[in-house]
C-alpha cells in the first residue's frame, strides 16, 4: 500500500442485513479456502523458500519495481494462475511495468466484469523487500481465489488482477482502468485487497474503504453483509470517504465501483510496514484466512448476480396536474417477488402542512426484461412529492431500495430509506437560465470561459481550462454577475449538466452560494462527495476524480427562498498533478411557485346531448375567471365558454358548465385560469368518451368576417348524402363545397374565397330533409 500524508475522516456506517442466511454456493467455496495453501504461496512469494520459475529454481527476495525479482514474480504469478485452468496474460506499461491478469468468462454477461485484485510489487527499494503483508497477503488471496473458483462458472466474468507499481502511485491499476474506460468496458465492481494479514491485538477489525462513487457504497455494504451471513468472524468498519492510497482509487477516477479491504491501519498499524522485516512470521494466520474468505465471498456475491439492481431515472418536476407514470428496471440473478411481494413505489405528499405518511403503489411489469411502471395519482398544483422504489426476491431473503437504505419485506421496502427522490407539481418559474453560449451572465477569474470541445447544447459549454489542463496552485472562480432574486415559492432547485476530470483526493471543485457576495457556503448535490481532509476541506461537498460523460446535477436551493443569492463554480488545485478540469452547461435555477388558484377537482358527466364539466377550488387569489376549451385530438383547442371567477377567497367554490359538442367519440377538455394581471395557468386536460346523440346542425363559419379562407362545421346524426353550396347576395350559386355520402358525426371543411370579391355570401346545407342557411362576410 502506498502512503500519502493525509487526514482521513473515519465513519462507522450502520446497516441492515438483507440476507436471512448465506448463499450455499458461496459458503461451500469459502469453506474451501485453505490456510496451508495461503501460507505456501506467501512462502514462495516472499523468498522464505525457493520456487520454480520457467523451469529453474529461483528465490524471490524482492518485488520492488527496479529489482530482478519483480519481473520474476510476475512470471511466478502467471504460472500459478495458469495452473488453475486459466489463461493468464501480461499487460505491459511504462518501461518495466507488468500487470498479471486472468479471466474466467461469464456465462450470461461475458462483457461485464467483476475484478478481485491486489498489487504484488513491494517496498523498500533494494534487494531485500519481502513485502509479506504489503502486499503479499492481498496477492496470495487473489491466487487462492483462482484456486477455489477453478471448478465454477458465474453469470459475470471474473477478472483475477495482480497490479504492478502500486508503490509508485497506483501506476499499474491506473493503466488498466484507463484502458478499460477508453474501451468502454463494463466493470460491475472491484474488490481490492491490500495488507490483510496483520492483527496484532487480535480484535478482528478490518476496514472497508468506499466513497459515494457509482455503486461503491453498495459493494461495501455487501462486504459487511457477507461477513455476517457467512459467519466469517471479522469486525468490519466502513470508511466513507475512504482512502485513495491503494489500487481501488484508480477505478474511482473513472467512475467505476470499487472498494478496499485492509487491516486496521488506524488503531493497529503494521510495525514493519515498508521494511525488510515485513515477514510472514508476523501474520495473524486465522485473521489472514478470514480476510481472504471475505474478499472472495464479496467477489462471488457480485459475480453470481445475487444483488437486486434497480435502475431508475428520477422523475422531473411538472407544472400540470395528471397521473404520473414512473418506470424502473429491476434485475437480479434471484427470482423477483410477485403479487404482495412484488416491486413497489412508496410516495408521500406535502401541500403546505407537512408530509403525509408514505402511500404504496404496486409495480406493473411491462415486459420480460424487468421493466416496471408505477403510477402516482394526479396531485394538485403546489404539491411536493417524495418517493422511493423497492423490490425483493420471491423467497423474502433480499430487499433493495432506490435510494438505498430501506428494508422490510411483503411489501418490499415497507421501512423507508433515509433519503427519497423529490419533485414538485407546481408552476415553474425560471429564475436563471444560461445555455453557456457566452459569459455575459458571469464574472470569471483565471481561465474560466466558453469551450467548443465539449457541450450538451451547442455550440459551447463553460470550463475552467479551455486550453489544456488546469494549472497547479490555483483557485479560479466563475460567479454570477448579478444577484438572483428568489421569490416566494414552495421549492427551488439549481440544475446543470456537468462532467469533470480532477485529481482525486487532492484538487477539487465546489458549487458555492452567497447571500452577500462575500461569505460563501459550499452546496451538496447528487454527484458531490465529502472532502477527504487532505488538501480538500474535510467533510465538505466536492467534485473530484473523473466523470467523463455528461450527467445532470441537481442542488436544493429551497433554504434560500425569499433571499437574493449569487452562485459560483470554484476549482482549486494543489502544487502537483493537473487534469483536464471541470465542464458545465445548461445552468438553470427553477422556483416551484405557490399556486394562486388551488384546483381540487376537475371532473365530468355525460348525458344524451351534453358533457357537463365540474370543477372546484379550495382557495382563489386574484382569480378573474376560467376559459373552457375543447379538443378532439388533444392538440388543437377551441374555446367554448368563459366562467367568471371569485377574485380572492379562502372558501371552497364550485363551478359547472354544460357543453353540447355535436360530435361524439374521444374529446378533451381543459381550463385556462386567468388572473386579473393577465397571467394564466392551464389545468387538465381531462379525457371524455362521448357517446350521446347528435342532431343536425350547421355551425357559424370561423373566422367571420374572413379573408380569404374560413372553416365551416356541421353535424349529421346518421350516414347520408350531404350537399353544401355557397351563394352570393343575389342568390346565385358560386361554389359547391360538398356533394356526397358522409358518416354520422361532426365534420369540417374549408372555403377559400381567394377568387371572389368582398361582400356577403350565404352557405347552405342539404342533408336528407334537413336544410339550413347561414350568412358569412368576405372582407378583402
Amino acid at each position: 500500500m502506498i502512503k500519502k500524508l493525509s487526514t482521513i475522516l473515519f465513519v462507522l456506517t450502520l446497516f441492515k442485513i438483507s440476507f436471512a442466511q448465506g448463499n450455499p454456493t458461496i459458503q461451500n467455496i469459502i469453506n474451501d479456502v485453505n490456510l496451508d495453501s495461503l501460507m505456501f504461496t506467501i512462502e514462495e512469494l516472499t523468498g522464505e523458500v525457493s520456487t520454480i520459475i520457467n523451469g529453474s529454481p529461483y528465490t524471490i527476495t524482492s518485488r520492488h519495481k527496479y529489482s530482478d525479482g519483480n519481473a520474476k514474480a510476475a512470471v511466478y504469478l502467471k504460472q500459478r494462475l495458469d495452473s488453475y485452468g486459466l489463461t493468464a496474460f501480461y499487460q505491459n506499461f511504462g518501461s518495466l511495468g507488468i500487470n498479471v491478469l486472468a479471466e474466467k468468462t461469464g456465462t450470461d454477461f461475458p462483457n461485464q466484469k467483476v475484478i478481485i485484485c491486489g498489487h504484488y510489487d513491494s517496498m523498500p527499494s533494494g534487494n531485500t523487500a519481502p513485502g509479506a503483508d504489503d502486499n503479499g497477503s492481498g496477492t496470495t488471496a487473489v491466487i487462492e481465489a483462482a484456486r477455489v473458483l477453478q471448478n465454477y462458472s458465474f453469470p459475470y466474468t471474473v477478472v483475477f488482477a495482480l497490479w504492478d507499481e502500486e508503490e509508485q502511485g497506483l501506476v499499474g491499476a491506473e493503466h488498466y482502468s484507463d484502458v478499460a474506460f477508453a474501451a468502454g468496458d463494463s466493470i460491475i465492481g472491484v474488490v481490492n485487497m491490500d495488507m490483510i494479514a496483520w492483527d496484532q491485538n487480535d480484535d478482528g477489525v478490518v476496514r472497508v474503504h468506499t466513497r459515494d462513487i457509482n455503486e461503491s457504497n453498495a459493494i461495501a455494504d455487501k462486504m459487511v453483509e457477507m461477513n455476517s451471513v457467512h459467519s466469517i468472524g471479522l469486525n468490519p468498519i466502513i470508511e466513507d470517504p475512504g482512502t485513495g492510497a491503494s489500487d481501488h482509487a484508480a477505478f474511482w477516477s473513472n467512475n467505476y465501483s470499487a472498494i478496499l479491504l485492509i487491516e486496521d491501519d488506524v488503531s493497529d498499524f503494521n510495525n514493519y510496514y515498508h521494511s525488510v522485516n515485513d515477514l510472514m512470521i508476523h501474520f495473524n494466520q486465522p485473521y489472514f484466512k478470514k480476510c481472504a474468505q471475505l474478499g472472495i465471498a464479496t467477489t462471488l456475491a457480485l459475480a453470481m448476480n445475487l444483488n437486486i439492481v434497480i435502475e431508475h431515472t428520477p422523475f422531473a418536476s411538472v407544472d400540470y396536474s395528471s397521473d404520473m407514470i414512473l418506470s424502473a428496471n429491476i434485475s437480479s440473478g434471484l427470482s423477483i417477488g410477485t403479487g404482495s411481494s412484488g416491486p413497489r413505489l412508496f410516495y408521500r405528499t406535502d401541500n403546505g402542512s407537512g408530509f403525509t405518511a408514505f402511500m404504496e403503489v404496486e409495480g406493473i411489469s411491462t415486459d420480460n426484461i424487468g421493466t416496471y411502471n408505477f403510477t402516482i395519482p394526479a396531485q394538485q398544483l403546489g404539491t411536493k412529492v417524495q418517493y422511493y422504489i423497492a423490490a425483493q426476491d420471491s423467497a423474502s431473503t433480499l430487499v433493495a431500495t432506490m435510494p438505498a437504505g430501506g428494508s422490510g419485506f411483503n411489501p418490499a421496502g415497507n421501512i423507508a430509506p433515509p433519503n427519497a427522490y423529490q419533485f414538485y407539481v407546481a408552476p415553474i418559474d425560471l429564475v436563471f437560465d444560461d445555455d453557456a453560449s457566452n459569459t455575459s451572465n458571469w464574472q470569471a477569474t483565471g481561465n474560466w470561459n466558453t469551450t467548443t470541445s465539449k457541450y450538451v447544447s451547442g455550440p459551447s459549454s463553460f470550463t475552467d481550462s479551455p486550453i489544456g489542463n488546469y494549472s497547479n496552485s490555483q483557485t479560479v472562480t466563475f460567479t454570477t454577475a448579478s444577484f438572483l432574486t428568489m421569490d416566494d415559492a414552495i421549492g427551488s432547485v439549481l440544475k446543470f449538466q456537468t462532467q469533470w476530470d480532477i485529481e482525486s483526493n487532492w484538487d477539487y471543485g465546489q458549487i458555492q452560494i452567497s447571500t452577500n457576495g462575500t461569505n460563501w457556503t459550499p452546496l451538496e448535490g447528487i454527484h458531490t462527495q465529502a472532502g477527504t481532509g487532505s488538501f480538500q476541506p474535510t467533510g465538505e461537498p466536492v467534485y473530484d476524480g473523473a466523470q467523463l460523460t455528461w450527467v445532470e446535477e441537481e442542488i436544493d436551493l429551497t433554504p434560500y427562498i425569499g433571499q437574493q443569492i449569487k452562485l459560483r463554480f470554484m476549482l482549486k488545485s494543489d502544487g502537483s498533478v493537473t487534469r483536464d478540469g471541470w465542464y458545465v452547461d445548461d445552468i438553470s435555477v427553477e422556483n416551484y411557485g405557490i399556486v394562486p388558484v388551488e384546483l381540487t377537482s376537475f371532473t365530468f358527466q355525460t348525458n344524451d346531448n351534453s358533457v357537463i364539466l365540474n370543477w372546484e377550488t379550495a382557495t382563489e387569489l386574484n382569480n378573474q375567471g376560467f376559459e373552457v376549451y375543447r379538443s378532439s385530438d388533444n392538440e388543437n383547442w377551441q374555446m367554448i365558454s368563459y366562467v367568471e371567477g371569485k377574485g380572492t377567497t379562502s372558501n371552497p367554490n364550485s363551478y359547472s358548465i354544460a357543453d353540447e359538442p355535436n360530435q361524439y367519440g374521444q374529446l378533451y377538455y381543459r381550463l385556462k385560469q386567468l388572473d386579473f394581471d393577465g397571467t394564466f395557468k392551464i389545468y387538465g386536460p381531462i379525457e371524455v368518451e362521448f357517446t350521446g346523440s347528435i342532431d343536425y346542425a350547421l355551425e357559424q363559419n370561423y373566422p367571420n368576417p374572413f379573408n380569404p379562407t374560413t372553416k365551416i362545421s356541421f353535424s349529421i346524426p346518421k350516414e347520408e348524402n350531404v350537399k353544401i353550396i355557397v351563394s352570393n347576395s343575389l342568390g346565385q350559386q358560386v361554389a359547391e363545397l360538398l356533394n356526397g355520402k358522409l358518416e354520422a358525426g361532426r365534420h369540417e371543411l374549408n372555403f377559400n374565397a381567394g377568387n371572389y370579391s368582398s361582400g356577403v355570401y350565404f352557405y347552405q346545407i342539404q342533408a336528407g330533409e334537413y336544410t339550413e342557411v347561414r350568412k358569412m362576410m368576405l372582407l378583402k
